[in-house]
């Protein structure tokens, strides 16, 4: 059965930390590449292995689907503007071009969350960075399969 996986982009560095004037120009920082890497092995170990994989042009969430590309070699990868601009019409015009696959979108809140929620008949969901939702897609009901959030990163301790 074909599945719909919405992928916020992992942590990533601000403008002024990473010295970019835009904020499409703002990289992962470390921390959101392993973030990013265990999401993708997350939904692989689970089963889910995308035909397409659709991202937003920003840099931190062309790298983050480049990480989830190297994850699953046999998905095609492709930019579309609609996943850092809107309207959620687009997003959801987007989901459903690809309908027949398993597809993982790739971009931004809070337009990912609000795209979840559209799909479950919920409202938007809040995704952490590196955060997914799954989704099962049936053509009577589509459900949810699964929430996901990055664990916290351990505190220091002296």
């Amino acid at each position: 059965m074909p599945e719909l996986v919405f992928l916020r982009h992992g942590h990533s560095l601000s403008a002024r930390e990473a010295g970019v004037a835009h904020d499409a120009e703002r990289p992962l920082s470390p921390l959101g590449e392993a973030e990013v890497r265990q999401a993708a092995e997350r939904l692989l170990a689970g089963g889910f292995a995308p035909d397409l994989i659709i991202h937003s042009p920003f840099l931190r969430a062309d790298r983050t689907a480049r990480i989830a590309a190297a994850v699953f070699p046999a998905a095609r990868i492709q930019a579309s503007a609609a996943l850092c601009e809107g309207p959620l019409q687009a997003v959801l015009d987007l989901a459903e071009s690809a309908a027949g696959r398993s597809v993982l979108l790739v971009g931004h809140q809070p337009l990912l969350g609000a795209a979840a929620g559209f799909y479950l008949g919920s409202g938007p969901l809040d995704l952490s960075p590196a955060g997914f939702v799954r989704i099962s897609l049936n053509a009577a009901r589509h459900k949810l399969l699964e929430l996901y959030a990055p664990p916290a990163p351990k505190e220091k301790t002296c």
